[in-house]
């Protein structure tokens, strides 16, 4: 028994001890001056994501004083800014392929020069090379309030367009970012035919996006079928055949398509019905006029 009795303490003074020694290593955190921070915003399809360091004002002279006109600025704190965009962009009207980037900004106080470089050598302005710009472009900040920390934030103007914005200070830099969600939106779907075909509710979206952004008609008639083919029993591809039936001038028969798609959604379609179902009555009675 004593034996046994021993066999069970000595492992937990063992691991009380560790615990001790683990809580004694742990690494204080203190906060910093100049927090991480990071935002991102998909606009169609194209992912757009900056992550910097916000450094504060602290009643410092920022412009012309703290951050010298003429002058390159990392355009945050402590490590470099990156931007990372998910697709093909635009830039103030330069292209910039997918990637990540560092932003670089030399700040005057009519306009800026905005920077993006590949940063091969990861230091930023510190290790800058010009033969590693993608574009350089000039920008006019704005005037704004006073916010003490610099900020990032993306601003969407529509599905293909967002303003990339910095504020800091009494002053916002909104760079304009664009990109052909259509096309990016049609390589997803045909990338994706091969790798998720099967499932009826791709193969209905991808009609729906075709027939909504006038694209190839005969493409989504053959994606609805599929769909149509592997389940038959749920409103949405229904009215997805409707919708590409009527782009094909076939009035009557996507009336009937869509009355059937109505009947199903109203049995069992929920929430996704109930967000379609203005737009299916519409359709109804815009098509039954013609």
């Amino acid at each position: 028994m004593k034996h046994l009795h021993t066999l069970v303490i000595v492992p937990i003074i063992i691991a009380l001890f560790l615990l001790v020694i683990q809580q004694s290593c742990a690494q204080v955190e203190m906060p910093v001056p100049s927090p991480a921070a990071s935002v991102s915003q998909v606009i169609g399809v194209t992912k757009i994501s900056v992550d910097y360091s916000a450094p504060a004002v602290r009643e410092r002279e920022v412009w012309g004083k703290l951050l010298p006109y003429g002058e390159m600025w990392r355009t945050g704190a402590n490590s470099p800014t990156k931007v990372t965009f998910s697709t093909d962009v635009m830039v103030e009207g330069k292209k910039v392929e997918a990637g990540s980037y560092t932003l670089i900004t030399i700040p005057t106080e009519n306009k800026w020069t905005v920077i993006l470089n590949k940063d091969s050598k990861g230091n930023g302005v510190f290790s800058y090379l010009e033969d590693d710009d993608v574009i350089r472009v000039e920008v006019t900040p704005k005037k704004a309030e006073m916010l003490e920390y610099l900020s990032f934030s993306i601003q969407p103007q529509s599905d293909s367009e967002a303003h990339l914005i910095m504020h800091w200070e009494k002053l916002q830099l909104p760079i304009k970012v664009t990109t052909d969600t259509k096309a990016n939106a049609v390589a997803s779907i045909k990338a994706g035919m091969g790798i998720y075909g099967r499932a009826w509710y791709d193969y209905a979206s991808a009609a729906e996006y075709y027939v909504q952004n006038d694209l190839d008609v005969e493409k989504a008639h053959e994606w609805a079928t599929m769909s149509l083919k592997i389940r038959d029993d749920h409103f949405f591809n229904q009215w997805v055949m409707a919708q590409v039936e009527a782009k094909k001038g076939n009035h009557k028969k996507a009336v009937e398509l869509a009355k059937k798609a109505q009947e199903m959604g109203a049995k069992n379609g929920g929430g996704f019905y109930a967000a379609r179902k203005a737009s299916i009555e519409t359709s109804i009675a815009e098509w039954s006029k013609k």
